[in-house]
């Protein structure tokens, strides 16, 4: 295309980057140039602003590979990249889902020329499923799939067979791919390697007959098959639909660095373009970083998750800090002295002992570790059928006696009762909105010391802000209380509740529409111009 259907143009003063005449037409995507007309943008394009117009380069180094580094400061919000998958399909481990639409199946319906499950013929043309309808029509067996409620194996051929499948589809998307890093020599030798080799590799050269295709139209060698299921592995995206959550490759988003702090953002539109954001504000030359673990584990799960998937052991700044930013969100209670907490002497190394910051009391990691796992089995079996009285008396006996009261486990648990309290006649007096309150303070200042930028917490942060509104407004309200609430402290409490509802409205902006995080977004723009509505009312009354 001639022009970046991103690189929009926005109407300012300046000079013409291609002709120098005087221009009042900015750059949309950059900001960075100024045009006269379209056709003077759309032949500044082809001539150099192509390569130009985006606010990143990426870089190589020993230690980090390639990685990405802005090239202007960057304010927070600030669109980074837009890009489409070069190829998308179901995770490994899924339940049965139709692969052209991902939604769950249940076998009345199978594609005519492969026998896959499908939701129907228009998914059966879908471009997406050509790959394994194309292999599929040769095995001259059907797909065995009897059990639609569980993870099938053969689902776990579909990314790997679609990647592969690029060299003759697509030989430039198929060089993008085999360009990205697979860590084969790492992985060789690992459970990961010899699970792959038995469900993927054998099922694809064996069950699927690869062997019997042109190597220059798929490379079906061990080795290439091992290959693209790393490249995955390392770098794939994962896609949240409705109904199931499948993966995709994007090889310029796959060039950012992993961080537990990271500095960007990403979101979803049209389904499947990534648009990634600046989640805080970036000075030029800083490093660009997503995160690919999981933000409410403690640092030894997120370290080992990450170096079991992606091949490598982070040392970002909240792994490499005892007591995770200020947040002792692994920290556990010194056994010998009651205002004691044990942290990982070195926390970049997993073997280190533990020691109390009071008196110096150590505890081997493993048991550290042990403890820790004990709690999550209790936190688990506690939140299969959770009771407000359960979920306080756990937060109660552990953050007193076990774990810091900030540990990761137990904030899990809080980030269900916030939601509890106010939900049922026993929990909607006083005394229980007022712990809500307090329950929603607390968890909201985690979530801001672990994610300021609120590039991974969004969610979490948005349903506390929604949550600590509805508190302040039952005070407002005087729910649960005898007394009136005075009109001074109702307009007060009614200002709360609205700003708590614009932050909660921004945080989720990019939340996905099906997703229950974005219906939540709606509901909260719903209930400012509600909540506008009573304030008119209220300041109306007193006029």
């Amino acid at each position: 295309m001639d022009v970046d259907e991103n690189c929009g143009v926005m109407e300012e003063f300046g000079v013409c980057a291609n002709c120098v005449e005087s221009a009042k037409l900015r750059c949309g995507n950059c900001r960075q140039v100024f045009y006269c007309k379209r056709e003077c943008q759309r032949d500044h394009w082809k001539k150099s602003h192509k390569d130009q117009c985006k606010p990143f380069k990426v870089l190589n180094s020993p230690d980090l590979g390639r990685y990405m580094v802005a090239t202007r400061d960057l304010k927070a919000g600030d669109i980074i990249l837009k890009e489409d998958p070069i190829v998308v399909g179901p995770k490994q481990q899924t339940e049965p889902v139709c692969l052209g639409c991902y939604k769950r199946v249940d076998g009345s319906y199978r594609c005519e020329v492969c026998s896959w499950p499908l939701c129907g013929p228009e998914c059966a043309k879908s471009p997406d499923h050509q790959p394994e309808c194309v292999v599929g029509k040769e095995i001259g067996s059907p797909i065995q799939i009897n059990d639609f409620n569980t993870t099938n194996h053969f689902y776990e051929v579909i990314m790997p067979l679609r990647c592969l499948a690029l060299k003759k589809r697509s030989p430039k998307k198929y060089q993008q791919f085999t360009s990205l890093e697979s860590h084969y020599e790492d992985r060789k030798g690992t459970y990961t390697h010899s699970e792959n080799q038995k469900h993927v590799v054998e099922m694809l050269r064996g069950y699927f007959m690869l062997l019997t295709f042109d190597p220059d139209e798929i490379d079906h060698s061990e080795r290439g098959i091992h290959s693209a299921l790393g490249i995955c592995d390392t770098n794939a995206l994962d896609i949240n639909l409705a109904e199931s959550t499948i993966q995709g490759i994007y090889p310029n988003f796959a060039m950012l660095e992993h961080s537990c702090t990271p500095n960007t953002k990403h979101a979803y539109i049209s389904g499947r373009k990534v648009v990634l954001k600046a989640a805080v504000d970036i000075k030029q030359g800083e490093h660009l970083s997503t995160m690919y673990t999981h933000v409410l584990w403690g640092t030894y799960a997120r370290r080992e998750h990450i170096k079991h998937n992606k091949n490598f052991m982070c040392q970002c700044p909240r792994c490499s800090d005892p007591t995770e930013l200020g947040t002792h969100f692994s920290a556990l209670r010194c056994p010998r002295c009651p205002p004691g907490f044990l942290l990982p002497a070195a926390p970049l190394d997993e073997l280190a002992d533990w020691i109390c910051c009071s008196c110096n009391f150590t505890m081997p990691a493993d048991d550290a570790r042990a403890v820790t796992v004990g709690l999550g089995a209790a936190v688990e079996q506690a939140l299969m059928q959770p009771t407000t009285d359960l979920l306080e008396t756990i937060i109660e006996n552990n953050a007193k006696n076990i774990v810091h009261p900030n540990h990761f486990h137990l904030f899990v648990i809080r980030h269900t009762l916030l939601q509890m309290y106010g939900r049922d006649p026993t929990t909607q007096d006083e005394e229980s909105m007022s712990k809500k309150e307090k329950l929603c303070q607390d968890f909201l200042k985690i979530c801001t010391a672990l994610d300021p930028g609120m590039a991974r917490l969004a969610p979490f942060a948005g349903v506390a802000l929604y949550e600590y509104h509805l508190a302040v407004l039952s005070r407002a309200r005087g729910v649960g209380s005898a007394q009136q609430v005075d009109q001074t402290t109702l307009k007060k409490d009614l200002e709360t509740a609205k700003a708590l509802l614009q932050q909660c409205i921004k945080v989720l902006v990019d939340e996905p529409e099906d997703q229950p995080e974005g219906q939540l977004h709606k509901v909260a723009q719903q209930n400012l111009l509600e909540l506008k509505q009573w304030e008119a009312t209220v300041i109306e009354s007193q006029t």
